[in-house]
């Protein structure tokens, strides 16, 4: 459950809203906080006028303590505080409910009027203190204060309230969260089933991508084409396994059709070393093939790593025609190096696709014509290609020629060959260097090119 994306997506909804309530109460209780210790001091100035008022305007201090009901009503409750002291300090009205000793407080001016900043806070009591006149012009200190047990006990409450509703919210986003994602989700539980039943007799079904919403369009369509390439190598593959076992049973079956026939009469020993001669031709082939195939396997998956280096073409061009001089006069070609200038590649392996295009282009030329090694530049790549004079390769065969095993006309296949494994190999030469390889068949002859790309070079 703790892996589960609507898990988390809902406990982060409510995390956040929780964030969002707690900065809200935060606010709106700073807010009422403040608005009760404003009216609460503005009330508390109020009082300290109201009392110096009253002492200025009584008959006389006696007459004040005969009849306190007149100030005990303007107080109105019992969290308020009202002492009225004499010059010397001798009380004349004290009013202090809870007895509590309050904290001396500086008394203001008699011509002063009192500011918020004059009062005082002290043992969870607020006090305002300041000088008055009596009846007879008698000099009077009055404090006036207020306990703030009821504010504090209100604030709490509405703090309560407040944890309260932010617990709730935090618990209803969750919750909500949790359903409301959980319905989002459904595209994609669809998707799931869906892709849980292809299989690979299957692999042309696609999702569809119409219905779903925006957010996984484009993870349908590259689901699609992962099916779509997964359904081409699919089928290579099968081609592959079938042109393969195709491929070894030739030799296989030359092997013990040979095999048999010796061992069914006795034979001169020239007559057993002829057979000895042609199943080591025959092993010759499936040695190669066994070679080419480990080698595209390792190319594939990266498993032959490039040791690029500064090539001299001219060089390069000069060895494959001396390698490949002997088999061009047994054909009467000839062989034109018009390669130059240097290239950035794997010397083994250029060497390697170079000589199976002109092992290709010396087995396919018409007698007596020319091969040539060329190079050409453009703005992306450097071409070296092979060109031969022959017979022009038919279009339908150009998109399968690197094609593992596939021959334009198996019928000409000879022993020697690369058991149609050779343009494949020139093929994985090339994507290991990043470049690429096309081939022109027309009546001017066939032209088979390696692209490297400039910055190889």
């Amino acid at each position: 459950m703790s892996k589960s994306i609507a898990w988390r997506l809902a406990l982060a909804i409510a995390l956040t809203c929780a964030l969002v309530l707690s900065v809200i109460g935060v606010f709106l209780y700073r807010s009422l906080a403040s608005e009760l210790a404003f009216r609460d001091d503005q009330a508390l100035l109020g009082r300290l006028e109201q009392v110096r008022a009253l002492l200025h305007d009584s008959d006389s201090l006696e007459a004040l303590q005969e009849r306190p009901r007149l100030y005990q009503n303007m107080l109105g409750n019992l969290d308020s505080v009202l002492l009225v002291n004499r010059e010397d300090g001798s009380p004349l009205i004290a009013i202090n409910p809870h007895q509590q000793a309050l904290a001396h407080v500086q008394p203001i001016a008699q011509a002063q009027a009192p500011r918020r900043s004059d009062i005082k806070t002290a043992d969870a009591t607020v006090l305002l203190a300041g000088m008055a006149q009596g009846p007879a012009g008698e000099t009077l200190s009055v404090t006036v204060g207020k306990r703030l047990d009821e504010r504090e006990q209100m604030l709490a409450s509405y703090r309560m309230r407040l944890y309260g509703a932010v617990g709730l919210g935090a618990l209803m986003a969750f919750g909500l969260g949790l359903l409301l994602l959980r319905r989002g989700l459904t595209p994609l539980r669809e998707l799931a089933h869906a892709m849980a039943g292809i299989d690979p007799r299957s692999l042309d079904q696609r999702m569809a991508a119409d219905n779903v919403p925006a957010e996984l369009k484009e993870p349908v369509q590259a689901l699609n084409a992962m099916l779509a390439r997964l359904e081409d190598s699919f089928a290579r593959l099968s081609q592959f396994s079938a042109d393969l076992a195709h491929e070894i049973r030739t030799p296989l079956h030359n092997l013990l059709g040979s095999n048999s026939l010796a061992l069914n009469q006795s034979r001169s020993p020239a007559e057993y070393q002829e057979v000895l001669a042609s199943n080591i031709e025959e092993y010759e082939r499936l040695n190669r093939m066994a070679e080419n195939l480990m080698f595209l396997a390792r190319a594939e998956h990266g498993q032959r790593p490039l040791q690029l280096q500064v090539l001299d073409l001219r060089e390069v061009g000069d060895g494959l025609c001396d390698y490949f001089e002997a088999l061009a006069e047994d054909r009467q070609l000839q062989l034109d190096n018009q390669l130059s200038g240097p290239l950035m590649a794997d010397q083994q392996l250029l060497q390697r696709a170079l000589g199976n295009l002109l092992a290709n282009a010396v087995r396919h030329a018409q007698p007596g014509s020319t091969v040539r090694l060329l190079r050409r530049d453009d703005a992306e790549y450097c071409w070296t290609g092979v060109h031969n004079l022959g017979p022009a390769i038919d279009p339908q065969h150009i998109d399968k020629l690197f094609d593992r095993f596939y021959r334009v006309d198996p019928s000409r296949a000879q022993p020697g060959d690369s058991g149609g494994l050779g343009l494949a190999i020139v093929h994985s030469i090339m994507q290991l260097h990043g470049g690429q390889v096309r081939v022109v068949s027309d009546a001017s002859g066939t032209l088979f090119e390696l692209g490297f790309a400039r910055d190889h070079r």
